[in-house]
């Protein structure tokens, strides 16, 4: 009996998680479309919207060592976005950014940090 509320308390345990992850996808979606633009890879006018898929990856948060910014922590973002255009092909990235918790546990998530996009697939009818 013991060991069921140890495995049912180890169960529930590990769906609790302490990490809070900042709520930043917009920021970073529009930055990768336009990166994409810039790299001749899809027009951001092309883009469909609302067809567009986001999926945050990993969120670190890790002690500031930038003197620039006054901020104590930084998150480090990895997002995998899937942007469709009107012909229906879609085009994978991932995103990975930097964001800065501000007073009153708010994210800063356009502050300028630094910023790597990876071109995954692009996938319909060529």
């Amino acid at each position: 009996m013991k060991k069921f509320f140890l495995i049912v308390g180890v169960m529930l345990w590990s769906t609790y998680s302490f990490a809070k992850a900042p709520d930043c996808a917009s920021f970073p979606m529009n930055t990768t479309a336009t990166w994409m633009q810039n790299e001749g890879i899809l027009a951001m006018g092309d883009i469909d919207s609302s067809k567009t898929k986001i999926n945050l990856l990993a969120s670190e948060k890790k002690i500031n060592t930038n003197k620039m910014i006054k901020k104590k922590f930084i998150y480090t973002n990895i997002y995998n976005f899937v942007f469709y255009d009107d012909d229906g092909k879609s085009y994978q990235v991932i995103t990975k950014i930097d964001t800065v918790e501000s007073p009153k546990n708010r994210f800063d998530c356009s502050y300028g940090g630094y910023s790597e996009f990876y071109f995954v697939s692009k996938e319909g009818g060529f």
